[in-house]
């Protein structure tokens, strides 16, 4: 039986052709024992992030394989799945034959009446009544997503972050924001942070139930559930004792940061461009939208709130895509798929379009847009000798 993935990429001239992939590769830096590298930096967007699955098809299309990576919520799903080391095939056979309904198996009360998921973030004030109501944080459990994300990564020998690290330059970050102390947490490395609050200025490793020796020993499960947890819609998840004063409530790392596109950026010195850079890319893969004003009409103070609320999400990203990285980030807009971050009913129509949009959007990326050479010099780095 043909899956949907499968009918996509048979689509006639959707996928790169071998000239193409050829003038692709010339624009790369070096292979390293005849390989070529890439970081990877994923936006979040909710069930959206199926786009990832199309763009990730056509980096794999030119030969490239990710070393570091990084995400928030979908992104951070992404970002952990591909540091698992899962083909592309297996990737696509985890995320096309999955239940997305059946993350929302758990609600936190009986109290919680709400209709389709799909729209829950757009009505934001009935959320929080319903939510006062049921005397609850979120109107799901994130249980059930961190029971199945946990179960793949163990089916590929990893469980904690010291798991990837131990296989050579891999790297995995995972963005999520401290909504008590109103700070991003870029997990693992923030877990040796001491929390100057805390009386015997334990770090935040030394906080967590149980205490950690070392960073790397955190779950990745749980920090990508930590990173997806959509305010109001899950739960937030904890670190530190609960009902201590070392209690952190945890969302969405797309309130502080949804594109950690820096996170893995090395910087040229006063050398100027004599300077060593990158020995690879750092490509960021984010969703986007476009606007429609009507949607934007603030006429009262529930307008008001829905608003902010979008605003926390994408402001400080857009400025920092804007002004000094848009030479390497892959813009993939997902306007005709018409979903929403939260529409985990999908269709299997709705799934292609996010899929083959991915595609799309990485193969014109990369034909046009992409050189390895012309990046090193945006950022002030030597320039390298490129691919024969």
């Amino acid at each position: 039986m043909v899956t949907w993935i499968e009918t996509v990429l048979q689509e006639s001239g959707l996928r790169l052709s071998t000239a193409e992939i050829a003038s692709i590769r010339s624009r790369m830096p070096h292979p390293e024992n005849g390989q070529l590298y890439a970081d990877g930096v994923f936006e979040g967007g909710g069930v959206r992030g199926i786009a990832f699955l199309g763009a990730l098809r056509c980096f794999a299309d030119v030969g490239i394989r990710w070393r570091k990576v990084a995400g928030t919520s979908a992104g951070a799903i992404t970002a952990a799945l591909v540091a698992a080391d899962y083909s592309l095939d297996e990737l696509e056979a985890i995320v096309g034959s999955m239940d997305y309904m059946a993350l929302l198996s758990h609600k936190t009360s009986r109290w919680i009446w709400n209709g389709n998921p799909a729209k829950d973030l757009q009505h934001p004030l009935w959320m929080i009544v319903s939510l006062l109501m049921a005397r609850q944080l979120g109107q799901y459990s994130s249980l059930p997503f961190r029971q199945w994300l946990a179960q793949h990564l163990e089916q590929r020998g990893v469980r904690t972050f010291a798991d990837v690290q131990s296989r050579g330059d891999c790297e995995l970050k995972v963005v999520a924001s401290d909504i008590t102390r109103g700070e991003m947490l870029v997990l693992p490395d923030d877990l040796d942070l001491v929390d100057l609050t805390d009386p015997q200025r334990r770090s935040l490793k030394e906080q967590l139930v149980p205490p950690l020796s070392h960073r790397n020993q955190f779950p990745i499960a749980e920090a990508v559930r930590l990173s997806m947890s959509i305010p109001l819609f899950f739960e937030p998840g904890i670190l530190g004792a609960p009902g201590t004063p070392s209690e952190r409530k945890i969302v969405d790392g797309g309130i502080l940061s949804n594109f950690p596109l820096w996170i893995y950026d090395v910087k040229p010195t006063a050398a100027g461009p004599t300077q060593t850079g990158p020995r690879w890319p750092t490509f960021g893969l984010r969703l986007v939208e476009q606007d429609n004003p009507a949607d934007r009409s603030i006429k009262g103070p529930f307008d008001i709130l829905g608003s902010m609320v979008r605003t926390m999400m994408v402001a400080r990203d857009q400025y920092h895509v804007n002004r000094a990285n848009c030479d390497r980030v892959i813009a993939i807009d997902v306007t005709d798929a018409q979903v929403t971050a939260t529409e985990f009913n999908l269709s299997e129509t709705q799934k292609q379009i996010l899929y083959r949009t991915g595609y799309l959007h990485a193969k014109t990326f990369l034909l046009y847009q992409w050189d390895w050479q012309a990046h090193l010099a945006r950022r002030g780095f030597a320039l390298q000798t490129a691919i024969s």
